[in-house]
């Protein structure tokens, strides 16, 4: 639980003693508001990667290893070529605008016929995962492909697949997507 303590302004306002005073007291009679942060669980952090690797066409297992390890392996041994043409499908987007956001020079992604790298499958993973997020959250296939592929003020006039480039920018289009589902006014 976090408390949040009245500025000094707020303090004479309310007129309580000296902010020096009641820095020094070690104690808020009042706290002006309260809130609890609870984030979301690993085993639900895990499932969602387990779901976002099956969606991607990667065989998963309920009762070989950890979820964990599943998805460490998976990287390692690399994302199907397959993945890149599902993503892109959904995203209703080319080629070449997809392997740009993902980093990946055209001409490699022509010599990756069956699998790619650790970390251009990361890249993949990220892309996934923002996009499975949106599914869930706007449950319409057509809104997410608009909704990923139109700039948006709160991510400052970018695309949300644009910010899908590095892994804060996917973070922060999460974010966005969790305040939609929770009906914020984004």
């Amino acid at each position: 639980m976090a408390v949040k303590y009245p500025t000094k302004r707020e303090a004479k306002k309310l007129g309580e003693p000296d902010f020096q005073e009641t820095f020094t007291s070690h104690q808020v009679e009042s706290p002006v508001a309260e809130y609890r942060i609870s984030p979301p669980s690993i085993i639900a952090t895990l499932d969602h990667w387990i779901s976002v690797l099956r969606g991607l066409g990667i065989k998963t297992s309920t009762q070989a290893d950890s979820a964990l390890a599943q998805i460490r392996e998976a990287l390692r041994v690399g994302v199907p070529r397959g993945a890149f043409e599902s993503l892109r499908s959904d995203l209703g987007i080319s080629s070449e605008e997809f392997a740009g956001v993902l980093g990946i020079p055209m001409r490699t992604l022509a010599r990756r016929t069956d699998r790619f790298k650790p970390d251009e499958s990361e890249r993949l993973l990220r892309v996934g995962s923002v996009l499975k997020k949106a599914q869930n959250a706007l449950e319409d296939k057509e809104a997410v492909r608009r909704w990923m592929t139109q700039p948006k003020r709160a991510l400052g006039g970018l695309t949300p697949l644009v910010c899908c480039d590095s892994e804060v920018g996917a973070r922060e289009v999460e974010a966005l997507l969790g305040r939609i589902e929770h009906g914020v006014f984004s």
